[in-house]
């Protein structure tokens, strides 16, 4: 492996390494993330089970080998309403948004938005709180997820890649 101005060269196989933004939202729960960042080429699918705040995300995505990896559920089991996508190899996400506040005594991730480059999905939960959001530049994308979580999703944050 050859090292570089941020590029990665493995054999023959050029990419750029994922890069790590966040997390937004409270220090409780544990700490959720997947494994080898560095390998994340594109997302896949998400699924979000969501109540009045964000209860879980899970998500896979493809390595640069042409592997699918799963991670989650992140967060807690509760949640009456889930929503999967699965992308294809033209939609990308670009921005992700949400708010930060307290349910129950527990401070977590009250509602979340993803915004790709053909559709907007969410809101889940209620957006009471913070907000907050990442949007990347040209030619990025968001590609994974990283978080904290104990009942419900109490932090976020996300791994964005050049396409």
């Amino acid at each position: 492996m050859v090292e570089g101005r941020g590029v990665l060269m493995t054999g023959s196989i050029l990419h750029c390494p994922a890069i790590k933004i966040g997390p937004w939202g409270d220090d409780g729960g544990s700490t959720q993330d997947i494994e080898d960042a560095s390998n994340i080429k594109y997302l896949k699918s998400f699924t979000i089970h969501s109540g009045s705040v964000v209860d879980s995300i899970r998500f896979s995505y493809t390595d640069y080998a042409g592997q699918t990896h799963r991670a989650g559920p992140w967060g807690g089991s509760g949640g009456l309403q889930v929503y999967t996508t699965q992308f294809n190899n033209s939609e990308f996400i670009i921005q992700v948004s949400g708010t930060i506040g307290t349910y129950g005594g527990v401070t977590s991730v009250t509602s979340l938005k993803f915004v790709s480059n053909l559709k907007t999905y969410g809101p889940w939960g209620l957006e009471n709180g913070t907000p907050f959001t990442v949007r990347v530049q040209p030619m990025g994308a968001i590609v994974g997820f990283f978080a904290r979580g104990g009942t419900y999703l109490t932090a976020i944050g996300v791994y964005v890649r050049s396409l």
